[in-house]
């Protein structure tokens, strides 16, 4: 029996490019002698009651047939995190709901049950002001385990070939034929393979996953398609604040105009690079698309007292 579907919940990408400003840098609200707006709404808005839940015990359902090495890792997982959530009237049921989805599923799904069923339920054991101690007891079906088939990289437009080969991309893909089934394998390769195209100037560029799934034969294929968009060169890197012995510091980590816009070293530039003020990150970025080349703004502004 085949079936098609699209790979849903495994595409996370690991930061997306700010197009705008929606407000000033909280460092540069600091210096203003009157509150913005946002600060006005901000202060209006009463602060949400949050809770610290504990999950102090993992009970599974013996019926549900979850494999024993799926259950020791749930329940460390579970039993080592603090749950920090708003305290609403459903909070229990919304945390539970939360723990079967990403936490139970995915445990499963990365071993192969791809079409699993499962709940979490949250009993609570004892209250402490803030802190909450719960049971969670977990059940779940975990179904058919399947195997790896074909994995295969495609353009999404026909017309358009892919800018980097196929071969490269599907070695980014951390799944080989007859390999039990993983999603969280397939997620990974979905990140490799957008910062390659990252390398390459095509920042907008969008994998999007499909699967033919088999069940007669426990087998999963998989077609990822490119949509790979624009590819981006460095217009022009402009800064907001910052000295001069900054700036040029700052500028030896960034594509020089003309260059391929490579979006990765964005993400490694507030890494390497300490001459800022000491909150500025990846908010204090601005990427203006202007036909196939982008300016890149750095707002490194600071109070006045800060900068002497």
């Amino acid at each position: 029996m085949l079936s098609r579907s699209v790979l849903r919940g495994v595409l996370v990408f690991l930061a997306s490019i700010p197009r705008a400003f929606g407000q000033l840098p909280k460092r540069v609200e600091k210096c203003l002698p009157y509150p913005t707006l946002a600060q006005e709404i901000r202060d209006r808005q009463p602060a949400p009651t949050r809770v610290s839940v504990h999950a102090i015990r993992v009970d599974f359902d013996p019926n549900s047939g979850i494999p024993a090495d799926a259950q020791q890792e749930i329940s460390q997982e579970l039993r080592s995190r603090v749950f920090r959530v708003e305290a609403e009237s459903s909070y229990l049921k919304e945390l539970a709901d939360e723990i079967a989805e990403v936490t139970v599923r995915g445990a499963l799904r990365d071993r192969g049950y791809f079409k699993v069923s499962g709940t979490a339920k949250l009993t609570p054991l004892q209250t402490e002001g803030a802190d909450v101690s719960v049971l969670v007891t977990i059940s779940a079906t975990p179904g058919l385990q399947y195997r790896t088939g074909d994995i295969r990289i495609k353009s999404s437009d026909s017309g358009t070939p892919l800018a980097i080969s196929p071969e490269i991309l599907r070695s980014l893909i951390p799944l080989q034929r007859g390999e039990v089934f993983s999603t969280e394998r397939v997620r990974f390769g979905l990140e490799q393979l957008t910062r390659a195209y990252w390398r390459e100037g095509y920042v907008d560029m969008t994998p999007e996953p499909e699967t033919d799934v088999d069940d007669d034969r426990r087998i999963i294929d998989l077609v990822i398609r490119i949509d790979q968009q624009v590819q981006y060169r460095v217009g022009s890197v402009d800064f907001w604040g910052g000295n001069a012995v900054a700036r040029e510091k700052l500028m030896e980590s960034l594509p020089k105009p003309g260059e391929i816009f490579d979006r990765t070293k964005l993400d490694e530039f507030f890494k390497v690079n300490r001459t800022m003020p000491p909150d500025a990150s990846e908010h204090d970025v601005k990427i203006e698309r202007q036909s196939k080349t982008v300016r890149i703004l750095f707002d490194l502004r600071v109070c006045p007292q800060q900068a002497n």
